[in-house]
């Protein structure tokens, strides 16, 4: 898909979510541009004042955390719809507490926080879209934390699965398990345990 089809299809899944006149969409894709990232790539580390928003067309990000020790938790995967920003950086402009990581290809819309910041106080349509998404990030990070303290591991994994089944079967197991907070041993004893038959994919 080029470039001029890949933006179309953007708008028209940002539009059929938030209600933005023609002027309001132009004005926002005059100040950002689609940019192609390559696996690998960290669009921010945990120190870095992450003063861009992207929103993800095409392509898996990982949000993650690294502890004193050096071990990886994996805060979020985000795919095509979601939105990669730190709000701690975006609203304060400090320092961000995670990093996000491109697993695979990606496609963003790329805008500065600033740009957006403007829009969002200049425009009614961008004011409202903002305050949806700025919800949207706090349900889903209440929902997570809920999760982790509510559910076991297995119930977790279970979970996973029946929500996002793609990353289930593509993500290898060091992801997913550091998603669920366990141990790749741990992840191989509760698919044994619940008779899953998925190949031990490391990489």
């Amino acid at each position: 898909m080029n470039s001029q089809d890949m933006l179309a299809q953007f708008e028209q899944g940002f539009r059929s979510v938030f209600s933005l006149t023609d002027e309001e969409w132009q004005a926002f894709v005059d100040k950002g541009a689609l940019k192609h990232i390559a696996k690998g790539e960290c669009l921010f580390e945990a120190g870095d004042v992450a003063d861009k928003v992207r929103f993800v067309c095409a392509g898996t990000l990982c949000n993650f955390y690294l502890t004193p020790d050096g071990t990886r938790r994996n805060k979020s995967f985000l795919q095509r719809a979601d939105v990669s920003a730190c709000l701690s950086s975006f609203s304060k402009g400090l320092p961000a507490r995670f990093s996000c990581e491109v697993l695979t290809d990606a496609v963003c819309f790329e805008i500065s926080a600033k740009a957006l910041k403007a829009l969002s106080e200049g425009t009614l349509g961008w004011k409202n879209a903002f305050l949806q998404m700025v919800t949207a990030l706090a349900l889903k990070k209440e929902a997570r934390e809920a999760d982790l303290l509510l559910h076991s591991p297995t119930e977790l994994y279970v979970q996973f699965v029946d929500t996002q089944p793609e990353l289930a079967e593509s993500l290898p197991n060091y992801h997913i398990a550091s998603y669920l907070g366990i141990t790749e041993v741990s992840l191989s004893r509760i698919r044994a345990k619940l008779g899953v038959q998925n190949h031990y994919q490391r990489n």
